[in-house]
């Protein structure tokens, strides 16, 4: 009797061509479908920025109506600080403007929930330096340091809120925060104090698109160059990126 020996059947494998084929589909699909999630992020991203802002207005506004307060803004950039304690007080001002934030006074008075984290611009969250970090007392309208000191920390890398005294002399792109044309034409009154949310180490792009939906079309910039009209206000882009102020309110 013979027995017969089961046959091994090999299958065929993919030719060359076939591959190539699969590998050229695959590349024009990622080349459809990258760009728009590369959008949808860009686009989740300045939607975050615009929350922030109507947030923090809304903090401003609370802010200013609490009982005890002046009806003013604390300055925390530039001149007139308002600061208690000698050392502190005898600081520079640039010292004080490094340390202290808007932000701050909204967050020990009760009026931001937590301390702002932004998926745009630097993602740098910590200050710098050494020392104690200043406080705001609500009671006598001023920032402080236990124990008396000169402040060394600086926040100037970190996204964070700020106020000081408007320079209409200053174009809104070199401003740092002290001007902006809202309606494209007429700056800031000298006497107000301006508050404004900062963006540091913004991506050019990402500027551009929140100068396009914070802006409007008739106040948005052209890409790549510099922002001097409407709520955000920037430098032309260096090396991919610039610093980005968006206006808050001025009183």
């Amino acid at each position: 009797m013979k027995k017969h020996l089961p046959k091994y059947h090999h299958s065929q494998g993919y030719s060359l061509l076939e591959l190539v084929l699969v590998l050229a589909i695959v590349a024009v699909l990622v080349g459809l479908l990258l760009p728009k999630g590369f959008d949808a992020l860009r686009n989740a991203r300045v939607q975050q920025v615009v929350r922030t802002v109507d947030t923090l207005k809304t903090a401003l506004v609370d802010y200013l109506a609490l009982a005890g307060g002046n009806g003013s803004l604390p300055r925390t950039e530039g001149m007139g600080i308002p600061t208690s304690g000698a050392a502190l007080t005898g600081a520079t001002d640039i010292a004080k403007s490094n340390a202290a934030r808007l932000d701050t006074v909204l967050l020990a008075t009760g009026r931001l929930e937590r301390p702002l984290s932004l998926r745009m611009g630097t993602q740098t969250y910590m200050s710098t330096g050494t020392g104690n970090e200043l406080t705001w007392n609500q009671a006598v309208l001023a920032f402080v340091m236990t124990p008396d000191a000169a402040p060394q920390r600086d926040w100037s890398a970190v996204t964070r809120a700020e106020a000081r005294m408007a320079n209409p002399s200053l174009v809104p792109s070199a401003a740092l925060g002290a001007n902006f044309l809202l309606d494209g034409f007429t700056n800031l009154n000298a006497n107000s104090i301006v508050a404004y949310l900062v963006i540091p180490s913004c991506p050019a792009r990402d500027a551009y698109e929140l100068a396009m939906a914070m802006n409007g079309a008739q106040l948005a910039p052209l890409e790549g160059t510099a922002s001097d009209t409407g709520l955000v206000a920037y430098a032309a882009p260096t090396n991919g990126v610039t610093d980005v102020y968006v206006y808050l309110t001025s009183i």
